[in-house]
């Protein structure tokens, strides 16, 4: 279902002031430079009428100067979301795109370039105002990936598997960021998996995710910049916190921060797939005490093959019942992995390491657990062997997130509802994700990958302007083409001159993962069974 949206009134008038002055600046002298022939846009786009996108109002839309082979003029350009559209025929999914932006300046002449490429291309956008540039960079570059990390930022630390603390350099500012190898993606599912991820993490209505700020690609390394926090997994947590417990407001607090992140993904019509101890990651940042984080999503299209290599690498504890039956992974299934969560963690004590063998043995006979201490408290007889156990309440949520029979199995919304929730969450709750204008269904921007109007069906709209011309070509995972293409985009995107000469990057992280026993692996969070550190 699309949803309208209202642009803010400052960055409409500023965009209409700047396609003013384009408009009133001829840049046909670009055509007779001999060095601009490289700005010449050849890209492969999505006819915009096959996606069925009503878009009323763009968040963005203003005029480029676009040069093809048959075309030197001037197009509208509007941005929605993750999209690009291009003379309100085309659309380009930025999330493929390499983002560069560059300037032309002599005695005479001076001009500013946007270039979005992909592996089918590249769409050049022709500015003659530096504002113009900048608005647009400012507006794109978040859905784009950049490839000059070693030249902005330094890495610092190790924050949890997978993460690390960065400092920008000029600045001194902390970050962190989520480092992901990307010679781990091996075949084109986990590739679609990790492509799905990234366009999630770019949608600003997906509560209770990393907060990503740019994501950057370098030397087989990708790189998702995020807000700073300080924090671990809940398996990490256990096993590293010597006897500590969390209280039950903690406990709360993560299951209705999981619980909202779910919700969001299902207003999207999205699921996580994988709701698992090493996917939840408790943190701690500059203005909140404690909050949850989700990450690694597993959303994609299952068929019966893919379900197959679902079901073979996902821990058989965490595998909802209707899976076995040939249903694919859903928000309902995402609501058993976090009971079973909940149940373990509300039945975990120290008398046996939290790894693989508890959790299995533990979770098959978690139902039993359940009614056997239902029946106790109501006797009045509260269990001491298990500290995280604090209410009946706390067990009939659980009992309810585990039904075997997902009819029967409570809602996203009934669960935030549930009465041991409303009572025991902390009160003061960061909001993780600042409310934004409403915006379209984010799984229809993962569709047009899937869709049988993508890249099989993509138009090089710049051969004869204006008339459709389909081409079969093959359809591309950006991050895994780029791979197997050995594609090297060089890019002086954002450099900056009196930056530090470029580090070497990866020797710090092995460094870094050599103290903790770890490997920056997008693999190792949602293939592995267990943790490394387990």
């Amino acid at each position: 279902m699309i949803k309208n949206n209202i642009r803010p009134r400052a960055s409409s008038e500023r965009l209409d002031k700047l396609a003013v002055l384009e408009n009133q600046t001829k840049l046909d002298w670009i055509m007779r430079n001999s060095q601009m022939k490289e700005l010449k846009s050849d890209i492969k786009m999505i006819p915009k009428d096959s996606l069925s996108l009503n878009i009323c109002v763009p968040e963005h839309e203003g005029v480029a100067t676009i040069w093809a082979d048959n075309w030197f003029g001037q197009k509208k350009i509007s941005q929605f979301r993750g999209l690009l559209i291009y003379d309100n025929q085309f659309c380009l999914v930025l999330n493929d795109c390499f983002i560069e932006k560059k300037k032309y300046q002599s005695s005479h002449f001076r001009a500013y370039f946007l270039k979005l490429i992909n592996p089918n291309g590249q769409l050049v956008l022709i500015f003659s105002h530096p504002m113009s540039l900048k608005q647009w960079n400012t507006c794109i570059k978040k859905y784009c990936k950049r490839n000059n990390f070693n030249k902005k930022f330094k890495v610092v630390e190790l924050i949890c598997q997978n993460f690390y603390v960065i400092q920008h350099k000029k600045q001194k500012s902390l970050f962190a960021s989520q480092v992901i190898n990307l010679t781990s993606i091996q075949n084109y599912d986990q590739a679609e998996l990790l492509d799905n991820y990234l366009k999630i993490l770019r949608n600003s209505s997906i509560s209770n995710y990393i907060q990503t700020i740019g994501v950057f690609e370098d030397k087989q390394m990708l790189f998702i910049v995020c807000k700073y926090f300080k924090g671990n997994s809940l398996d990490l947590f256990y096993n590293q916190s010597k006897k500590s417990y969390f209280n039950q407001q903690q406990i709360a607090t993560i299951c209705v921060s999981i619980l909202v992140a779910l919700r969001s993904l299902a207003d999207e019509e999205l699921f996580h797939g994988k709701v698992s101890f090493e996917n939840i990651i408790c943190y701690q940042d500059k203005k909140t005490e404690f909050g949850t984080y989700l990450v690694n999503s597993q959303y994609k299209f299952y068929d019966e093959n893919t379900l197959f290599k679902y079901k073979h690498l996902t821990p058989n504890y965490l595998i909802a019942p209707e899976i076995h039956r040939g249903a694919c992974p859903s928000s309902s299934t995402d609501i058993y992995q976090l009971g079973v969560i909940l149940g373990l963690i509300t039945f975990f004590n120290y008398t046996q390491p939290f790894k693989m063998n508890y959790f299995q043995s533990q979770a098959e006979n978690l139902m039993n657990l359940i009614i056997e201490q239902e029946n106790l408290i109501t006797k009045q007889k509260f269990s001491q062997e298990y500290p995280q156990l604090f209410s009946i309440s706390q067990l009939d949520l659980i009992k309810k997130m585990i039904q075997p029979h997902h009819n029967l199995r409570i809602s996203i919304n009934d669960a935030l509802k549930h009465v041991w929730l409303i009572n025991n969450k902390e009160k003061k709750i960061q909001k993780l994700m600042v409310k934004q204008m409403a915006l379209p269904s984010l799984r229809t921007i993962i569709e047009i990958k899937d869709s049988e109007c993508d890249l099989k069906k993509t138009t090089n709209n710049f051969s004869e302007e204006n008339i459709p011309h389909i081409q079969q070509v093959q359809d591309p995972n950006s991050l895994f083409m780029l791979l197997k293409q050995k594609k090297k985009i060089s890019s002086e995107t954002f450099v900056d001159s009196n930056d530090e000469d470029e580090n070497v990057l990866n020797d710090k992280i092995e460094k870094l993962n050599q103290q903790n026993n770890l490997v920056p692996s997008f693999n190792d969070h949602c293939f592995m069974y267990p943790s490394k550190f387990l």
